[in-house]
């Protein structure tokens, strides 16, 4: 039942896209008031939210390294000792314990606002990245983007969404581009791709610096969106947009891994 209740806190963190970490005993020597597989979650700040791992020693050691997994975003393996006369770590049980902690990041959302075959294919690869995916488009074309998270139809703006946004994807080839591109940036958007030639992203590069956009803002900036995959097609074009996107996101470099 613990678990159960614990599987279902989880269910609901991952809706809400609030971070949160997993702990899990793994090995015990000696005395431990946990067992092996005792599990509980942790939040952001480290503060234990449901489960049993053991008493408030352990609790105190595993929050810090919790703290530590989520800003990392790496698993972390910890060995506590148990058998410590020191009473600022806890009551001595006299045991050993191993404790394996998860992170289980935000979900990083994309706004992707326009419409055509190119956001069709950008809302399905994005989804199938897990990215929490929102779609602004005309009231007519929502039912496209069965896969979307949200579809927002309304004129809304950046402001207005009740999103934290890290990733926008403009492709509505308006005249006012140049505007939602400084407004995004303005918004502190740390992705901000716009759909364009290499003639209006120019254009629209020229009217950040008229706006006195910082270098900062502008390294924002991402426009021919995508990759250089020599890409034809609505699909090629999309997957050389989110290939940008990952390669953001992870740090990558972009060069081929092979000789």
């Amino acid at each position: 039942m613990l678990h159960k209740n614990l599987f279902e806190v989880m269910a609901r963190l991952k809706r809400d896209n609030r971070p949160f970490a997993v702990a899990t005993v793994i090995a015990v020597k000696g005395s431990s008031s946990a067992r092996m597989g005792d599990k509980a979650i942790y939040d952001l700040s480290g503060k234990r939210v449901i489960g049993y791992i053991g008493g408030g020693c352990v609790e105190n050691r595993i929050g810090q390294t919790v703290i530590e997994s989520l800003a990392d975003l790496e698993t972390k393996m910890i060995d506590v000792n148990l058998d410590s006369d020191d009473m600022e770590l806890g009551i001595p049980c006299g045991g050993m314990m191993t404790v394996f902690v998860e992170p289980q990041p935000e979900t990083p959302t994309i706004l992707i606002r326009g419409m055509g075959r190119v956001v069709e294919v950008l809302a399905e690869i994005a989804h199938m990245l897990n990215f929490k995916v929102l779609i602004q488009t005309q009231e007519d074309e929502k039912d496209r983007y069965e896969l979307a998270n949200q579809i927002i139809t309304d004129h809304l703006d950046l402001e207005e969404i009740d999103e934290n946004i890290d990733y926008f994807i403009l492709a509505t080839h308006h005249r006012d581009d140049h505007k939602q591109t400084l407004s995004a940036l303005n918004a502190g958007i740390p992705f901000v791709a716009v759909i364009a030639s290499q003639k209006k992203a120019g254009l629209i590069r020229d009217f950040l610096n008229e706006n006195n956009v910082s270098d900062e803002l502008e390294a924002r900036f991402h426009s021919p969106a995508g990759l250089n995959l020599n890409a034809k097609s609505a699909e090629e074009i999309a997957l050389s947009i989110l290939s940008e996107i990952v390669m953001h996101r992870n740090t990558g470099s972009g060069e081929p891994m092979g000789n």
